[in-house]
């Protein structure tokens, strides 16, 4: 295949998909793509394309990986590709009331994936009247790999975070991320994260549940009215 029958928009996805698979290259991808579709791809091919045949084509070529990160690779692979990520803000240090929220996505703009394949976490300090974002930490490959437990590594690299939003986590990963003081979240494949971001703030606005409402810095005086944790 030709690699300017490929439209931008289409070659940019299938970097993105590759990139969030272990060991693989755009060039291997595209090989398993072709395995998959035929020698030509285009959008309906590839929309076609299904999470077990993808599956089990990688393994084929000798990508090992689990199902969470091919339903990551795959979201990426059909979903245009989302606006250039904004650039972080300043921590606003006089915000009263306000958390530090990390969403686990390669996408920019909505929440996609695993917490354990995602390539970076998207930090927002969030209030009932402020969302900004604040900085973005990228997973180190390297660093992970020497390190005795990837998601105590990806806990550590948002401690400071009390939300995390993510697609998907697993049960162990999400005990190591609570003894890190952090409420996990799922979402929806593929929800907008200002949507999840306005739901937040909808919620700081009003009467928090207890776990947040600690985190606010809110006085266990003003917490008796709470009944219930979202």
């Amino acid at each position: 295949m030709n690699r300017s029958s490929l439209s931008r928009e289409l070659a940019l996805r299938i970097g993105l998909a590759a990139r969030a698979l272990p060991d693989t290259s755009p060039k291997l991808f595209v090989s398993v793509l072709r395995a998959c579709a035929g020698p030509v791809l285009d959008e309906r091919k590839i929309a076609q394309l299904g999470e077990a045949q993808l599956h089990q084509a990688l393994g084929n070529f000798g990508v090992k990986t689990d199902a969470d990160t091919v339903r990551n690779a795959l979201d990426l692979l059909q979903h245009p590709a989302s606006q250039t990520q904004p650039a972080p803000q300043p921590r606003l240090a006089d915000l009263p009331g306000s958390i530090l929220v990390a969403v686990g996505s390669d996408d920019p703009q909505r929440v996609v994936g695993h917490f354990g394949s995602c390539r970076q976490f998207l930090v927002y300090q969030v209030s009932a009247g402020e969302a900004r974002l604040i900085d973005v930490r990228s997973v180190d490959s390297e660093a992970q790999r020497r390190h005795d437990d990837k998601n105590t590594y990806r806990a550590q690299l948002i401690a400071d975070c009390r939300v995390l939003y993510v697609a998907s986590i697993g049960g162990p990963a999400a005990a190591k991320i609570i003894k890190y003081g952090l409420h996990p979240i799922k979402t929806e494949q593929g929800e907008a994260i200002n949507q999840v971001i306005n739901q937040l703030q909808s919620v700081l606005s009003q009467t928090p549940p207890p776990w947040l409402a600690k985190s606010m810095g809110i006085a266990p005086a003003s917490r008796i009215c709470f009944e219930q944790e979202s």
